[in-house]
C-alpha cells in the first residue's frame, strides 16, 4: 500500500503543461494469500479494488477486500 501511494502521489504532483488537465492513477491492490489462492481470483480482487477506487473519486490507493 506505502509503495503505492507513493506511486499515486508522484503522478499527481507531477507537472505536464502540454495536458490541459492533471494527470492521475487509480491503484487496486490484492495480496497473495491474503486476498485469493489462485492467479486468476488475485487479479480479480486487484480489479474490483481498482474500480473501488475510481468509483471513490479517483486518484486513490484501495487495498482488496479480505
Amino acid at each position: 500500500m506505502a509503495l503505492a501511494e507513493r506511486i499515486r502521489a508522484a503522478v499527481a504532483d507531477s507537472n505536464h503543461p502540454e495536458l490541459e488537465r492533471a494527470v492521475t492513477v487509480s491503484i487496486g491492490i490484492a495480496t497473495f494469500p491474503t486476498h485469493a489462492r489462485a492467479f486468476r481470483e488475485l487479479l480479480e480482487k486487484a480489479d474490483a479494488a481498482l474500480y473501488r477506487a475510481k468509483a471513490s473519486g479517483r486518484n486513490g490507493v484501495i487495498g482488496a477486500d479480505a
